[in-house]
């Protein structure tokens, strides 16, 4: 199930032909668990301001909402409830984490950013089925910002059958499952709500599989769509509202967050939200216990005082941060990383040697005695590349750069990309591979590696190897330049494979020149 983020997506194409399949539900944000094919933190700003079935909100409109964000950007929406509180979806959960309050362009830098203190998902949130899809994030401060708070249902009867309700969030605006391009400003979109029952019954083909909601639909969720209008991913824990009248959401009532779904905008199956009124009183009892800005309408009792006045509080009752890690502030101190064991189907060369990178540039065509083969940009998909597996994503710009391929984790294959073999033309004695590549969160015993295989795929040899103090993280290495010798081989494939202990090890890579010397 992919974990959905907020947002409307175009009808996937059909195809003539149903077979009984299980598609990926899709879970619309980034997750700690790993019940999401695509988790929901595979999302990142576009540089176009859309969203698919939807339109940029007002900026302020929804002044409660929250982006929260790791150190790739942006992963999942919430609501702000109190000043100090934050409502999101439990499949969301797993820190280290921000939460950016009162910013309504993510490629700017206004608004109040303030640290995750702890979270706390809904004591029946099953990561199976993503029941009970609730997670309180406690902030590490209340937040200054000039914003409002949205206002919690609690009503059973709202909202009713047919009635239209706003979603809103930064989320995924491309329907396509292995390519994501998120929008930089807040977009919103109406959909409407269907009974439970009709949910339940939704099935079709999508993707050219057949798939179903049956007795997936439980009472705390709810469903909503619209033609062409969805929440995906990108979106995931962002408030689903009845709008008020007021210019900065005074008046605003959440009924759902951001959940899951089949697809994207599919004409057979609806967004699905985790229903907020079912869950109301385990949120009011917590904000009242763990929050010294409770709003007024929780009509907190005791010592815990109301919107902002000071007052003793429940916060040291519990200080973990999720699957955070780091130290101070109640955090764990991050454990040892194990050693992983190399992927199947290797043989190591016993390369594990740094190149420096280059800042000469590469020419188009020959370089001396080296001729370029192959070139690949990313503009276009994954080009020459194959993605290994659901580790594995496209983006159409990222960390400033157009066309980038991303692999995350340690998986082997799934957190790879690769080529099928190239045909070489002639017979070389050596290859070099030349790339651009961006490592983010590797830490002791992680590493990338670059493989080889002259027969196919069937064998890799695995050429090199880099271990976190072998590269810059957080920049753009350009022109890493590897070679190893061919010979008598007719054709190559390569393979780039992100060797990472968790989800939050990732590598991106922006391009690749295949070069041969006779």
């Amino acid at each position: 199930m992919k974990l959905q983020t907020t947002f409307i997506a175009s009808i996937l194409a059909s195809s003539s032909s149903i077979t009984s399949f299980t598609y990926a539900q899709s879970i619309r944000g980034s997750s700690s668990t790993d019940k999401a094919v695509n988790t929901q933190r595979d999302l990142y700003p576009s540089k176009d301001s859309r969203i698919i079935g939807g339109s940029e909100a007002s900026s302020g409109r929804y002044s409660y909402t929250v982006s929260i964000q790791d150190n790739l950007g942006h992963f999942c929406g919430g609501s702000l409830i109190a000043k100090d509180v934050v409502l999101t979806a439990a499949h969301c959960q797993g820190g280290p984490y921000k939460v950016v309050i009162g910013r309504h362009d993510l490629g700017e830098s206004s608004g109040d950013v303030i640290d995750m203190k702890r979270e706390l998902p809904h004591p029946k949130y099953n990561d199976r089925t993503t029941d009970n899809d609730f997670n309180l994030v406690f902030l590490d401060r209340p937040t200054t910002a000039n914003v409002e708070m949205v206002t919690l249902n609690s009503q059973s009867s709202l909202p009713g059958v047919g009635d239209e309700v706003t979603v809103v969030g930064w989320g995924d605006t491309v329907a396509a499952d292995d390519v994501q391009r998120l929008s930089d400003k807040l977009m919103e979109v109406e959909v409407n709500v269907i009974s439970n029952q009709e949910c339940d019954a939704s099935e079709g083909e999508i993707g050219g599989w057949y798939d179903t909601y049956k007795n997936q639909i439980t009472k705390n969720m709810l469903c909503a769509n619209d033609k062409n209008q969805d929440s995906c991913q990108g979106d995931s824990g962002g408030p689903l509202v009845i709008k008020g009248n007021g210019a900065s959401g005074e008046g605003d009532v959440q009924v759902g967050v951001v959940s899951w779904g089949i697809g994207c905008a599919s004409q057979h199956f609806p967004g699905v939200y985790a229903r907020v009124d079912t869950a109301y009183d385990w949120i009011r009892e917590e904000v009242c216990k763990g929050s010294g800005y409770a709003p007024a309408s929780f009509a907190c009792s005791g010592s815990v005082q109301v919107d902002g006045s000071s007052g003793n509080n429940n916060n040291n009752n519990n200080n973990g941060s999720g699957s955070g890690s780091g130290s101070g502030n109640g955090k764990p101190d991050k454990p040892n990383k194990p050693n992983k064991p190399m992927a199947e189907g290797f043989v190591n060369n016993g390369s594990n040697i740094n190149s420096s990178s280059s800042s000469s540039s590469i020419a188009s065509s020959s370089n001396g005695n080296w001729n370029t083969l192959y070139t690949e940009n990313f503009l276009n998909g994954f080009g020459i590349f194959r993605k290994g597996g659901s580790d594995a994503k496209h983006y159409i710009f990222l960390k400033k750069r157009d066309g980038v391929a991303r692999i995350q984790g340690g998986n082997g294959m799934q957190s790879s990309i690769y080529s099928d073999a190239l045909d070489m033309g002639k017979s070389y004695s050596k290859l070099r591979v030349v790339f651009s590549f961006f490592a983010l969160g590797m830490e002791d015993n992680d590493s990338f590696c670059l493989d080889s295989s002259t027969d196919g795929g069937n064998t890799w040899s695995e050429e090199q190897c880099w271990e976190s103090n072998d590269i810059r993280n957080k920049v753009w290495n350009d022109d890493e330049a590897v070679e190893f010798g061919v010979s008598n081989a007719s054709s190559v494939s390569i393979r780039f494979r992100c060797n990472g202990s968790d989800r939050k090890d990732d590598v991106l890579i922006s391009y690749v020149e295949i070069q041969g010397l006779p």
